[in-house]
């Protein structure tokens, strides 16, 4: 496995980012890119499922929205739409990346910007929630949300707006609504993976987001997983599910192109 930390340039700034690359000399492969939450892990939490996709010949990009670790500047829903925007950007770009195959893994607020953003982005292929923030509106009235945000501001794993935080986002949140963008997601695949211990996100909204996506679809509750899937049994069955769910998503790819290739060479 080849790791390549990077900087996207992002207006006058950058995103930190690190990509987890096979080694077994081929040009170009298939990328999962993660999309974190509130909660964003060091680049070296990500190794164990890098690890795993690398030994398929898929590749791993993580990388931090603005305002968290090594990406400068203020957090929010707008600038979170922008960084996924211009990480995809640059995916589709890099040598070492077979545009046609990227694929979004998001946790939690992330899985809500991901959603609102794979519904405007036919560059993304397939989409796997984890944990889903299921909408914006929920994010806003509820107060666990609201402290915890807050909270990491404090300790310094976030930099928040100086002023008018709610504002900023109820002004965000307009015109992006996952229960609605998920319906425009198909016929590109979605995988939501929920906890059975999740005492953060109601699984009543999760089983909602679900309904309203259209099929290709799947749902699966893992019951010892809470909403950080902190259990190391359960972390290993997400883990597992992620690799089932994008080596069958890219494999498709390659076979429609084949198809293709065929039938024009048959016409």
């Amino acid at each position: 496995m080849i790791v390549e930390d990077v900087k996207i340039p992002y207006y006058q700034s950058y995103l930190g980012g690190r990509f987890f690359i096979p080694s077994n000399g081929k040009t170009r492969y298939p990328v999962v890119c993660k999309v974190h939450g509130l909660i964003s892990n060091s680049f070296v939490a990500e190794e164990k499922l890098a690890s795993l996709l690398t030994r398929s010949n898929i590749g791993y990009f993580v990388f931090h929205f603005t305002g968290y670790h090594g990406s400068p500047g203020e957090t929010s829903i707008h600038s979170e739409l922008l960084n996924l925007d211009s990480v995809i950007t640059f995916l589709t770009n890099h040598p070492r990346v077979d545009p046609l195959n990227i694929g979004l893994y998001a946790v939690s607020l992330g899985a809500a910007v991901a959603i609102c953003h794979t519904a405007r982005d036919s560059r993304v292929m397939a989409l796997a929630l984890q944990t889903p923030l299921f909408d914006f509106s929920f994010m806003v009235n509820y107060p666990e949300f609201s402290n915890l945000w807050q909270g990491l501001a404090l300790a310094g794993e976030i930099v928040l707006p100086k002023e008018g935080v709610k504002e900023k986002l109820l002004e965000d949140i307009q015109g992006n609504n996952p229960l609605e963008d998920i319906k425009l997601i198909a016929p590109r695949e979605i995988l939501i993976i929920a906890g059975g211990k999740d005492t953060f996100i109601p699984f009543a909204g999760i089983q909602k987001l679900f309904q309203k996506a259209k099929e290709p679809k799947k749902l699966v509750v893992i019951p010892a997983a809470d909403h950080n899937i902190n259990d190391k049994k359960a972390l290993d069955e997400v883990n597992n599910l992620l690799l089932d769910f994008f080596l069958k998503q890219f494999q498709n790819t390659t076979n429609k192109m084949f198809s293709n290739y065929k039938n024009k060479i048959e016409a």
